[in-house]
């Protein structure tokens, strides 16, 4: 059972139990941008005992999943790329992972 989730804007900005609507503009803004020295956005869904579940997208065009043991990413169980990755089909990731945690 997840106990929270958090959202990483590409300038590092946190937002707890991101809305939709906050997730489309993380992505409009990642996917908008041209700068290389920020290039991806990520949520972190987890709880404190148990696993914690990391999608990161890059304005290049694809997302890692990572799954840890815990919310300290002690052991690293599971890692998945996924290629040609946009603005649409990012949004639908990041909401199928929020809804499956």
């Amino acid at each position: 059972m997840t106990s929270w989730i958090n959202l990483t804007t590409r300038l590092g900005h946190s937002i707890s139990n991101p809305s939709d609507e906050d997730l489309k503009n993380a992505l409009k803004e990642l996917f908008d941008s041209k700068d290389n020295e920020h290039p991806d956005s990520w949520i972190e869904c987890g709880s404190e005992d148990g696993p914690l579940e990391t999608l990161s997208i890059y304005s290049s065009g694809y997302a890692l999943y990572t799954k840890f043991s815990d919310a300290d990413m002690s052991d690293e169980l599971e890692t998945k790329r996924v290629d040609n990755v946009t603005q649409e089909s990012g949004l639908e990731i990041w909401k199928n992972l929020i809804s499956s945690t």
